[in-house]
């Protein structure tokens, strides 16, 4: 167990200023992460460095050659207080015996500046250092004060080549190789991966790893051998796809729960159809949303008239609730996610402007009133009463509170042009447009109204589940709070938000670190970016797939052939025909006994199947189908080539057919006895599975199959 109650700890819950429940919170979040890393260090590196009673590094240790090679994951949600539990997590560490910690975060300005602020303002008494170019000058400090016995040192470091060549020289001079140290990856699925992993899956030649990785697994991780790696992010899609020989595959997986303030993906996409969201939080726009913004020439399009109107009234009812802005000086949001391309979003920024100044004329009553913007100004209103109810303040009220505080609104395009430090906010009302530089990690404090229309004919998961940004700590101003998007992007939305559901149910059922972890995803979206994935040892699980071993091992072991074929006689009757008789009918049984079933069949397959992942398929695929799977059984003679190879599974024609459409997923076994021609003679006996996917399976898995 790791000590709690340290001194570091305490100065950090004092400086992060937090209300009971979120102390408590921190609490939790920062003991689960503390006591997987020291346990983790403990069994790979070495007893005793870390830990309640930490001793540190003694002199002349030498670490295993793999031990720089131990990462982790914290699995978090979409601005749930990732950074938080890290800074919590990073305090109760130092109590415990790791003496530097190392944040990288990632390359975005914005996310840069907003991450060195949270560090640097919640681990008082810690030599934190956040400007990497400026650390020349902090060597002797840093040193002394670590070779001193009681110094902690933190570093934030910006996921790009300039900052992590800083870093590692400064750390190098340091000697930080003689300290426990820890690595936190803020976003970890960001800039870290190897985007030339499936290059090389493909190449008949070397591929060197991408910089930003190299510089990562190569350089800063062997330099302090003594760590452990944790890859933090909501959206681990490709980091639990990455093969077993990845250094950036996790061994021990954290589940970061939310607060129970938490806006999540249940508040907004947690029904079938939009219409039935109990919130009233979704307002459904036009398909070509997106072609009529960007069409400067045409009328701007409804739903974006709506949003803005929406957005005026809500934040006008808030300020007349708490009598003011907020105090945190940032004002109300509202944004804008039209597009990727920066032109683009420049058009939209020029549409807004214009349709700010009609609705400030019609408000006005001056020239340039628009009876048409204050008619769905009423219409919005009453929308706004929905969840307000008589609590909402009188439309004229509200009117004079708009004209008062558009005078002074901005209106800001967040994207990769803008070398800014930081978002600059204006006080009262901002309109943000953006497009990825809004989307990952940054947080937009009260965030009311979301207007999203960024549409591609395959969406990314992890990519698209960042943009949701309007996930958080909002339960104050949920009554406030409307997405407005097409209706097949809240589908998309909706199965995003279902299968990360499904993935963190998953991990918490399996709660030693599984073998695969299959990852669902439909048609219109893929799992994450496919540079990062090695081709070879990913595998989709389509409806209508037959999955079968392409290797068995011959002769099988009698004592795992009799065992199986016992196990088949209590579903079907004794060996010979009432086994083979009743096993072509089928019978019901459960995931359990299904993975009992297979537990003697051992193979050497080099396909999908492979004998550590297929029970995690199993599972994964049966959970759709009420967790029942239909086992059968024939006998068959059957041609085996050399090493074992079989070319097909059990099916084929009209047993196939037949398992394609079933109610649920098909567990076929069959007894072989190999015919002449086959490479090791005839008459060997094997037991040899196939499991078939239904068609009614509603999604696609992928999985990395080690």
């Amino acid at each position: 167990m790791p000590r709690i109650d340290g001194q570091y700890f305490a100065a950090t819950i004092k400086a992060l200023k937090l209300d009971a429940d979120q102390e408590e919170d921190a609490k939790r979040n920062a003991e689960n992460i503390a006591r997987k890393v020291i346990e983790a260090y403990e069994r790979h590196i070495a007893p005793g460095h870390v830990g309640a009673a930490a001793k540190g590094i003694p002199a002349g240790f030498l670490p295993s050659s793999n031990a720089h090679a131990l990462t982790g994951l914290v699995y978090g949600r979409i601005q749930s207080g990732k950074t938080r539990a890290m800074i919590a997590s990073t305090a109760m560490a130092f109590d415990n015996g790791f003496r530097i910690v190392v944040v990288l975060t990632s390359n975005i300005n914005d996310l840069v500046t907003q991450t060195h602020f949270d560090f640097a303002s919640g681990l008082p008494n810690v030599m934190v250092y956040t400007k990497d170019d400026e650390l020349d000058g902090e060597i002797s400090n840093a040193k002394l004060y670590l070779e001193a016995g009681d110094g902690r040192m933190l570093i934030v470091c910006s996921k790009g080549a300039p900052s992590l060549k800083n870093v590692i020289a400064f750390l190098r001079k340091v000697d930080a190789r003689l300290y426990p140290a820890i690595i936190f990856d803020d976003e970890g699925d960001q800039a870290s991966l190897d985007t030339n992993t499936k290059k090389r899956s493909l190449s008949l030649v070397a591929v060197a790893p991408s910089s930003i990785n190299k510089l990562i697994q190569e350089k800063l991780r062997t330099l302090i051998p003594c760590h452990i790696y944790v890859s933090v992010t909501g959206t681990p899609q490709a980091v639990l796809l990455q093969s077993a020989e990845s250094t950036n595959r996790p061994s021990f997986i954290t589940l970061l729960p939310p607060g129970e303030s938490y806006i999540g993906g249940k508040y907004f996409f947690g029904t079938d159809e939009p219409e039935k969201n109990s919130h009233h939080l979704i307002r459904i726009v036009e398909r070509d949303e997106k072609d009529k913004l960007l069409e400067p020439h045409t009328p701007i399009p409804k739903g974006l008239r709506r949003a803005i109107l929406f957005f005026l009234l809500s934040s006008a009812a808030l300020i007349k609730k708490n009598g003011g802005v907020p105090a945190h000086g940032k004002g109300y949001s509202f944004l804008c996610h039209p597009s990727l391309k920066n032109d683009e979003q420049s058009v939209a920024r020029e549409r807004i402007n214009d349709f700010l100044g009609a609705v400030t004329a019609t408000v006005l009553k001056v020239s340039g009133s628009d009876e048409q913007v204050w008619n769905e100004l009423r219409e919005e209103y009453e929308n706004l009463k929905t969840t307000l109810g008589e609590k909402a303040p009188p439309l004229e009220e509200l009117s004079k509170t708009i004209v008062a505080y558009l005078r002074t609104r901005k209106i800001l395009v967040i994207n990769a042009r803008t070398k800014r430090q930081g978002i600059a906010y204006g006080p009262e009302l901002n309109f943000l447009i953006g497009g990825n530089t809004l989307g990952r990690g940054i947080a937009i404090r009260d965030l009311l109204v979301t207007y999203y229309i960024r549409d591609s004919k395959i969406s990314q998961i992890d990519t698209m589940h960042q943009h949701a940004r309007m996930f958080g700590y909002r339960r104050d101003t949920l009554s406030f709070t409307r997405l407005f998007i097409p209706q097949h992007l809240y589908y998309r939305f909706r199965d995003i938000h279902q299968s990360d559901e499904d993935l963190r149910e998953y991990i918490e059922q399996h709660k030693d670190t599984p073998e695969t972890f299959p990852i669902e995803f439909t048609f219109d979206l893929r799992t994450t970016r496919p540079g990062v994935l090695d081709v070879n040892t990913t595998d989709t699980l389509q409806p209508g797939k037959q999955v079968f071993p392409n290797y068995v091992i011959m002769p099988q072991d009698p004592k795992s052939y009799s065992k199986i074929e016992q196990q088949l006689s209590m579903h079907f009757g004794p060996p010979g025909s009432p086994l083979e008789s009743k096993g072509k009918l089928g019978a019901k049984i459960s995931v359990a006994q299904a993975i009992d079933l297979l537990k003697p069949l051992k193979t050497k397959s080099e396909n999908t199947w492979r004998d550590k992942t297929i029970r995690a398929v199993i599972e994964r695929v049966a959970r759709e189908f009420g967790n029942q799977i239909i086992l059968k059984f024939r006998a068959a003679k059957r041609v085996v080539g050399e090493k074992g190879f079989i070319s097909t599974g059990t099916l084929s024609g009209q047993e196939y057919d037949d398992a394609k459409k079933g109610a649920m997923p098909t567990l076929w076994i069959m007894a072989v006895e190999t015919a002449d021609g086959s490479f090791s003679g005839k008459g060997k006996r094997f037991m040899y599975p196939t499991f078939v996917i239904p068609d009614k399976l509603p999604k696609l898995l992928m999985f990395n199959r080690g």
